[in-house]
């Protein structure tokens, strides 16, 4: 019964096997003539879409609605129009929702139209093929109809057939095996062998009575030696405990050492913590009181953002006169280098501003690229360091209404009649072993119209990794952000572009110091 059981199962296996494989195949076979019809007339749906043509768009639906599997063919340009439909009644069949579960997701098609120039492409439309799943599901079951018949008698020959060999060759002899083994006493599996039934001595049967016989001498011999190891796991097992008390006694030691190691490596990490907190607070007092603008700006906002407690960015603001002067300053590093840098940095930029001039950005950039070479002695090739910076200065001229810009690898934002320009900086960097003590910088002129609003910041808003694909949040989306943001409040404007930043990051770690400021200059 078993035997016959087998046969059956393995030719039930086969039958599904047969039903499971057409059905994959046709499948298959349905969705690459799909692909193959919209590739076939992918050219002229692309000229019927470029064209906005109804009559060709016509013969390109009309062409493709020849299959009878075809329920529906629509071509739409890529404003959602259609430019051509063929859509036929749905098929019946005797079981819809089977039909939809098993070729729903293989009927839907669709083909996006682009144009193809030399190094540009564009969307023009859009051409979608649906086939009809009960069509498909009548097909699928008109062919399982005609092979079922041939796979019922297929299963019965190989039933017959699988019962008599099975039987003869394995069933009998195993029988007999079996009730051998029945009789093996298991206090003493060695002292009676299995007997090899005739003409197996070269088959699996003759290894299996050979493997048996081989397992119970072996159990045998497993069973005296059982005695013996007995006796000495218990020596094994005392010798074993004495060890772990002597190492769970080395343990407890080592524990003791590792907690005070802990409590001083605690010590040390408040003293650090709490001097790099201190030197937050004098980092934060260097930076200038933005009240000091009142009245001289329409309106004026910045966003700071060390990416340790401390960090490499700066900015300064204040006024002469008429003039407004703005500043921000990306120094080399990060954290407390880079807040020595920035120490540096503020003194160096006072100095120039109350000695030297504030009139002239480019004046200003420099004399501090000259200054901060002298200051780190990085003006001599044997210099130990390499530091330096990147800044950007505008002065803002309120009885000529202009502004003036100078900027050293970065640039100025400027919103102006619903549009942003950027004025990018020179391309060098200030303060570097490699940068020439004489350079000079060019001056932009930007007249001040009501309503214009000044953006300056440090490149680590453009630096910030992530989105979709892992990529950099870049200048290009900056300048986006901010002109949906420009008739906004300049500070809600700065609120928003650090959630989009923040957004935007996810779960990746924030990579660079951030400064932002926004400026709305009064009109002449």
């Amino acid at each position: 019964m078993a035997t016959l059981l087998i046969a059956l199962g393995l030719g039930a296996a086969s039958g599904i096997w047969d039903l499971s494989a057409d059905y994959q195949r046709m499948r298959r076979e349905v969705a690459e003539a799909s692909r193959a019809d919209l590739a076939l007339v992918r050219g002229m749906a692309v000229e019927a879409a470029y064209m906005l043509s109804h009559d060709l768009a016509g013969e390109v639906v009309g062409g493709l609605a020849l299959d009878p599997l075809v329920a529906e063919v629509r071509l739409t340009d890529n404003f959602g129009d259609v430019l051509g439909q063929i859509r036929r009644p749905p098929g019946t069949t005797a079981f819809p929702g089977l039909a939809q579960r098993l070729f729903g997701d293989t009927a839907q098609h669709s083909l996006l139209l682009q144009t193809r120039m030399k190094e540009t492409s564009g969307d023009v439309g859009k051409l979608e093929l649906h086939l009809d799943p009960a069509l498909l599901l009548n097909r699928y079951l008109d062919h399982v109809t005609a092979s079922a018949a041939s796979g019922a008698a297929r299963t019965v020959i190989l039933c017959l057939l699988v019962v008599a060999v099975f039987y003869g060759l394995i069933t009998k002899p195993l029988l007999k095996i079996g009730h051998a083994i029945a009789t093996v006493d298991p206090a003493r599996p060695g002292a009676s062998l299995i007997e090899l039934p005739r003409r197996h001595e070269g088959d699996e049967l003759g290894l299996l009575v050979s493997n048996v016989n081989a397992l119970l001498a072996e159990s045998q011999r497993g069973l005296d030696g059982r005695d013996a190891a007995e006796g000495a796991l218990a020596a094994l097992a005392r010798d074993l405990e004495l060890r772990v008390q002597e190492r769970t006694r080395e343990l407890e030691q080592q524990k003791e050492g590792v907690e005070r190691a802990n409590t001083e490596l605690e010590k040390a990490n408040r003293f650090i913590s709490d001097g790099i907190r201190y030197a937050s607070r004098i980092q934060t007092a260097l930076l200038p009181d933005t009240a000091a603008l009142d009245g001289a700006v329409d309106a004026f906002t910045v966003g700071w953002r060390p990416f340790d407690i401390v960090g490499g960015d700066y900015y300064w603001t204040g006024t002469f006169g008429d003039k407004t002067v703005v500043a921000v300053m990306d120094c080399t590093g990060h954290g407390v280098p880079g807040a020595f840098m920035t120490a540096v940095v503020s003194s160096i930029l006072a100095r120039i501003l109350h000695h030297h001039g504030h009139d002239d950005p480019a004046v200003i950039l420099a004399l501090l690229n000259f200054l901060v070479k002298s200051a780190l002695r990085q003006d001599r090739a044997d210099a130990p360091a390499d530091d330096g910076l990147d800044a950007a200065i505008c002065v803002f001229d309120k009885s000529r209404g202009v502004a003036t810009f100078a900027g050293a690898n970065l640039p100025l934002m400027v919103w102006s009649g619903g549009h942003i320009k950027v004025i990018r900086g020179d391309r060098r960097s200030l303060g570097y072993r490699d940068s020439p003590p004489d350079a000079t910088f060019a001056c932009h002129e930007v007249p001040i119209v009501p309503g214009a609003v000044f953006y300056l910041y440090t490149d680590g808003l453009i630096d910030h990794m992530g989105g979709p694909n892992g990529r950099l949040f870049g200048r290009k989306r900056l300048q986006e952000a901010l002109g949906g943001l420009a008739h906004l409040p300049l500070e809600e404007q700065k609120e928003r572009l650090f959630a989009t930043l923040d957004a935007w990051r996810g779960e990746q770690p924030c990579r660079d110091d951030m400064t932002f400021i926004a400026i709305r200059p009064l009109a002449p």
